[in-house]
Protein backbone atom coordinates (compact mmCIF):
# COMPACT_ATOMS: atom_id res chain seq x y z
CA UNK A 1 0.00 0.00 0.00
CA UNK A 2 1.20 3.33 -0.39
CA UNK A 3 2.95 5.82 2.17
CA UNK A 4 1.88 8.77 0.82
CA UNK A 5 -1.02 10.20 2.60
CA UNK A 6 -4.48 11.33 1.10
CA UNK A 7 -5.28 14.98 0.75
CA UNK A 8 -7.86 14.08 3.43
CA UNK A 9 -5.61 12.79 5.68
CA UNK A 10 -5.03 16.34 7.03
CA UNK A 11 -8.08 15.97 8.84
CA UNK A 12 -6.75 12.62 10.91
CA UNK A 13 -8.45 12.70 14.39
CA UNK A 14 -6.02 10.25 16.00
CA UNK A 15 -2.90 8.37 15.58
CA UNK A 16 -3.58 4.60 16.64
CA UNK A 17 0.15 2.86 17.21
CA UNK A 18 -0.73 -1.24 17.47
CA UNK A 19 1.81 -4.01 18.02
CA UNK A 20 1.03 -6.46 15.15
CA UNK A 21 1.68 -9.85 17.42
CA UNK A 22 -0.95 -8.39 19.86
CA UNK A 23 -3.90 -6.89 18.28
CA UNK A 24 -7.02 -5.89 20.36
CA UNK A 25 -10.14 -7.80 19.85
CA UNK A 26 -11.85 -3.89 19.11
CA UNK A 27 -9.44 -3.55 16.32
CA UNK A 28 -11.87 -5.23 13.61
CA UNK A 29 -11.98 -3.35 10.55
CA UNK A 30 -13.48 -3.87 6.85
CA UNK A 31 -11.35 -4.48 4.66
CA UNK A 32 -12.74 -2.87 0.79
CA UNK A 33 -12.06 -1.24 -2.59
CA UNK A 34 -13.08 0.10 -5.87
CA UNK A 35 -12.00 -1.75 -8.79
CA UNK A 36 -12.54 0.41 -11.52
CA UNK A 37 -11.22 -1.40 -14.20
CA UNK A 38 -14.27 -3.93 -13.39
CA UNK A 39 -17.25 -2.00 -11.57
CA UNK A 40 -20.16 -1.16 -14.00
CA UNK A 41 -22.66 1.55 -13.27
CA UNK A 42 -26.61 0.70 -13.97
CA UNK A 43 -28.45 3.66 -15.10
CA UNK A 44 -31.21 4.71 -17.72
CA UNK A 45 -29.29 4.60 -20.54
CA UNK A 46 -27.90 0.93 -19.63
CA UNK A 47 -25.18 -0.65 -17.98
CA UNK A 48 -21.51 0.86 -18.35
CA UNK A 49 -17.95 0.96 -17.48
CA UNK A 50 -17.20 3.17 -14.62
CA UNK A 51 -14.38 4.57 -16.06
CA UNK A 52 -16.89 5.68 -18.69
CA UNK A 53 -19.57 6.55 -16.60
CA UNK A 54 -16.89 9.40 -14.75
CA UNK A 55 -16.02 10.59 -18.34
CA UNK A 56 -19.73 11.60 -18.78
CA UNK A 57 -19.75 13.65 -15.43
CA UNK A 58 -18.88 17.15 -16.07
CA UNK A 59 -16.27 17.63 -13.33
CA UNK A 60 -15.53 20.34 -11.52
CA UNK A 61 -12.27 22.51 -11.23
CA UNK A 62 -10.11 21.24 -8.53
CA UNK A 63 -12.20 18.20 -7.61
CA UNK A 64 -11.96 14.16 -7.31
CA UNK A 65 -13.99 11.25 -8.00
CA UNK A 66 -13.81 9.15 -4.58
CA UNK A 67 -15.91 6.51 -2.59
CA UNK A 68 -16.99 5.97 0.87
CA UNK A 69 -18.71 3.35 2.90
CA UNK A 70 -22.15 4.35 4.42
CA UNK A 71 -23.72 2.73 7.52
CA UNK A 72 -27.25 1.66 7.59
CA UNK A 73 -29.75 0.09 9.51
CA UNK A 74 -30.05 -0.59 13.70
CA UNK A 75 -30.25 2.58 14.93
CA UNK A 76 -27.92 5.01 12.40
CA UNK A 77 -29.41 8.37 11.53
CA UNK A 78 -28.75 10.29 8.98
CA UNK A 79 -25.32 10.38 7.42
CA UNK A 80 -22.92 8.04 8.87
CA UNK A 81 -20.12 6.37 7.14
CA UNK A 82 -17.20 4.29 8.33
CA UNK A 83 -13.55 5.99 9.04
CA UNK A 84 -10.78 5.38 7.14
CA UNK A 85 -7.32 4.08 8.24
CA UNK A 86 -4.44 5.10 6.56
CA UNK A 87 -0.67 3.38 6.67
CA UNK A 88 2.43 5.17 8.25
CA UNK A 89 5.38 3.84 9.47
CA UNK A 90 6.26 1.72 11.79
CA UNK A 91 2.63 0.53 12.45
CA UNK A 92 1.19 3.83 12.85
CA UNK A 93 -2.28 4.08 11.22
CA UNK A 94 -3.93 7.88 10.65
CA UNK A 95 -7.93 7.45 11.78
CA UNK A 96 -9.48 9.67 9.33
CA UNK A 97 -13.34 10.80 9.40
CA UNK A 98 -14.88 8.96 6.34
CA UNK A 99 -17.26 11.22 4.94
CA UNK A 100 -14.68 12.99 2.35
CA UNK A 101 -13.87 9.08 1.62
CA UNK A 102 -10.91 7.99 -0.51
CA UNK A 103 -9.91 8.95 -3.92
CA UNK A 104 -10.26 6.65 -6.47
CA UNK A 105 -6.85 6.84 -7.55
CA UNK A 106 -5.56 5.34 -4.55
CA UNK A 107 -7.51 2.21 -4.99
CA UNK A 108 -5.30 1.22 -8.04
CA UNK A 109 -2.77 -0.55 -5.54
CA UNK A 110 -4.48 -0.94 -2.43
CA UNK A 111 -7.07 -1.38 -0.40
CA UNK A 112 -8.76 0.59 2.54
CA UNK A 113 -9.14 -0.51 6.05
CA UNK A 114 -12.23 1.06 8.00
CA UNK A 115 -12.97 0.45 11.39
CA UNK A 116 -16.35 -1.21 12.54
CA UNK A 117 -16.20 0.27 15.98
CA UNK A 118 -19.90 0.43 17.25
CA UNK A 119 -21.23 -1.03 13.58
CA UNK A 120 -19.72 -4.66 13.92
CA UNK A 121 -22.83 -6.24 14.62
CA UNK A 122 -25.41 -8.48 12.33
CA UNK A 123 -27.95 -5.02 12.63
CA UNK A 124 -25.99 -3.05 10.48
CA UNK A 125 -26.02 -2.66 6.76
CA UNK A 126 -23.47 -1.25 4.32
CA UNK A 127 -22.94 0.79 1.14
CA UNK A 128 -19.90 1.45 -0.91
CA UNK A 129 -21.27 5.08 -2.40
CA UNK A 130 -18.92 6.78 -5.26
CA UNK A 131 -19.29 10.91 -5.27
CA UNK A 132 -17.34 13.99 -6.13
CA UNK A 133 -15.20 15.67 -3.48
CA UNK A 134 -14.16 19.05 -4.40
CA UNK A 135 -11.19 20.78 -2.53
CA UNK A 136 -10.15 23.78 -1.20
CA UNK A 137 -7.51 25.77 0.57
CA UNK A 138 -4.81 23.79 -1.40
CA UNK A 139 -6.15 20.48 -0.82
CA UNK A 140 -6.77 20.98 3.03
CA UNK A 141 -10.29 21.44 3.06
CA UNK A 142 -13.18 19.76 0.91
CA UNK A 143 -16.62 18.56 0.28
CA UNK A 144 -18.26 15.84 -0.86
CA UNK A 145 -20.89 17.61 -3.11
CA UNK A 146 -22.99 14.79 -5.09
CA UNK A 147 -23.26 11.50 -4.67
CA UNK A 148 -22.72 9.98 -8.09
CA UNK A 149 -23.31 5.86 -7.77
CA UNK A 150 -24.01 3.85 -4.82
CA UNK A 151 -23.59 -0.39 -4.38
CA UNK A 152 -26.38 -2.71 -3.15
CA UNK A 153 -26.73 -2.50 0.90
CA UNK A 154 -25.08 -5.67 2.44
CA UNK A 155 -25.46 -7.15 5.53
CA UNK A 156 -22.50 -7.38 8.11
CA UNK A 157 -22.84 -11.23 8.75
CA UNK A 158 -22.48 -11.76 4.35
CA UNK A 159 -19.03 -9.47 4.83
CA UNK A 160 -17.64 -11.63 7.27
CA UNK A 161 -14.91 -12.43 5.15
CA UNK A 162 -13.77 -8.88 4.64
CA UNK A 163 -13.50 -8.03 8.45
CA UNK A 164 -10.29 -8.48 10.22
CA UNK A 165 -7.96 -6.59 12.30
CA UNK A 166 -6.45 -3.67 11.70
CA UNK A 167 -2.48 -4.02 10.32
CA UNK A 168 -3.25 -7.68 8.85
CA UNK A 169 -0.46 -8.94 6.63
CA UNK A 170 -0.99 -11.51 4.14
CA UNK A 171 -4.70 -10.61 3.73
CA UNK A 172 -5.93 -12.13 -0.06
CA UNK A 173 -7.35 -10.11 -2.34
CA UNK A 174 -10.18 -11.91 -2.81
CA UNK A 175 -11.10 -11.00 0.83
CA UNK A 176 -11.19 -7.56 0.60
CA UNK A 177 -14.87 -6.85 -0.60
CA UNK A 178 -15.04 -5.29 -3.70
CA UNK A 179 -18.36 -4.44 -5.27
CA UNK A 180 -18.63 -4.45 -8.74
CA UNK A 181 -21.90 -3.60 -9.61
CA UNK A 182 -23.35 0.27 -8.81
CA UNK A 183 -26.43 2.08 -9.47
CA UNK A 184 -26.71 5.66 -10.57
CA UNK A 185 -28.09 8.13 -8.65
CA UNK A 186 -30.63 9.84 -10.53
CA UNK A 187 -30.39 13.88 -11.24
CA UNK A 188 -33.75 15.37 -10.17
CA UNK A 189 -36.12 15.11 -13.21
CA UNK A 190 -37.64 18.49 -14.66
CA UNK A 191 -40.62 17.88 -13.23
CA UNK A 192 -39.46 17.32 -9.63
CA UNK A 193 -37.62 21.09 -10.05
CA UNK A 194 -40.79 22.60 -11.18
CA UNK A 195 -42.83 21.15 -7.93
CA UNK A 196 -39.58 22.58 -5.88
CA UNK A 197 -39.80 25.85 -7.46
CA UNK A 198 -43.59 25.88 -7.30
CA UNK A 199 -43.36 25.37 -3.76
CA UNK A 200 -40.29 27.80 -2.77
CA UNK A 201 -42.71 30.67 -4.72
CA UNK A 202 -46.15 29.75 -2.36
CA UNK A 203 -43.60 29.47 0.81
CA UNK A 204 -42.33 33.14 -0.33
CA UNK A 205 -45.87 34.59 -1.31
CA UNK A 206 -47.05 33.19 1.97
CA UNK A 207 -44.36 35.03 3.78
CA UNK A 208 -44.90 38.22 2.16
CA UNK A 209 -48.62 37.86 2.74
CA UNK A 210 -47.89 37.62 6.49
CA UNK A 211 -45.89 40.97 6.40
CA UNK A 212 -48.51 42.57 5.04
Amino acid sequence: MTTELHKSAVFAVAVVVLATSSPAADNDVLYWMVDSSSATVSSGSGNSSLSDFFSSYDQPADSSFAARVRVTGGDVSGDTFLDLYYPGEQNEYFLVPGDLGVEMGDFSSAYMQSPLGAYGSPEYSFIVEIGNVVWSDGGYNGSWTETLAVSAATGYASLANYISQIGSTGLPQSAVWTPSQFTAVPEPSSGVLAIMGFALLALRRRKYGKGA
